[in-house]
């Protein structure tokens, strides 16, 4: 699902999970076996391993659309959940194909079955994008629910038979989560406030850099490494806003083009 932010959205955040936490086997789809990924029921769906499309790791996996209706993958099995707690259903998916579209979909269950909606079901299709997209949603569990099924829905676009691609999904109990002091986050992404053509940032991990006008226009999205230069020769000089996102953490900054 894309959506527009304004500046006030993109304002510095940062936090930090134990990968532990993550209550989604094989949320990276590393691990495939006779061709369906480990850990998740994909019966009557048409999946694939990619291992050239990838968000991180070394695959990702391709979910075709239908041509009517929705086909939905999740976890083999539900995941156990606790009321009160509040849940985070979160992911990074690929659409880049006018044939599908995603939402995703999680159903609180019962022992009688599903419990109703709830704020971990999109309430929009996703949008055409050339680069990966990142979703996160939160919210406790519906009353008498026991478990989750987090699911990962698709949709017919134009037509059918389009292919939108997931990777590092993630369902997780929101207080194993743990503040990182954003001052300190700041220290390790370091960048000139200065640019020229290209723009170079330091930074612990692998990352996604948009550059955004200061009114909120996406001028450029790219998923790089530290240090890997991107190209800013198209920008006209002016100020711009920056910000540097992985999978759990994200702040921004303020660059000056000459």
């Amino acid at each position: 699902m894309k959506k527009l932010y304004t500046l006030l959205a993109l304002c510095t955040i940062s936090l930090s999970l134990n990968a532990q936490t993550n209550l989604i086997p094989n949320g990276g789809f590393e691990v495939w076996t006779a061709g369906a990924p480990e850990g998740w029921f994909v019966t009557g769906s048409t999946v694939a391993e990619n291992t050239t499309i990838v968000h991180g790791g070394t695959s990702s996996l391709g979910l075709t659309s239908p041509a009517s209706g929705n086909k939905t993958i999740s976890p083999t099995n539900d995941i156990p959940v606790t009321q009160g707690a509040v849940y985070v259903f979160s992911g990074w998916y690929l659409d880049n194909d006018a044939n599908a579209r995603f939402k995703f979909w999680n159903q609180f269950r019962s022992a009688s079955g599903d419990t109703g909606t709830n704020a971990l079901q999109a309430a929009d299709y996703s949008s055409d994008s050339p680069t990966w997209q990142f979703f996160t949603a939160e919210a406790t569990p519906n009353a008498l629910a026991t478990v989750s099924r987090a699911g990962l829905r698709v949709y017919p676009g134009t037509a059918g038979a389009g292919v939108i691609y997931f990777d590092d999904v993630m369902f997780y109990d929101k207080a194993t989560l743990s503040m990182i002091d954003v001052e300190g986050f700041d220290n390790q992404v370091k960048m000139a406030t200065l640019i020229s053509d290209f723009l170079t940032i330091e930074m612990p991990t692998r990352a996604t850099v948009n550059i955004y006008s200061v009114d909120g226009k996406l001028y450029s999205s790219n998923r790089v490494d530290s240090n890997e230069a991107i190209n800013t020769q198209s920008l006209g000089a002016g100020v711009y806003i920056v910000t540097i996102q992985n999978d759990y953490a994200k702040t921004s900054r303020k660059v000056i083009k000459k």
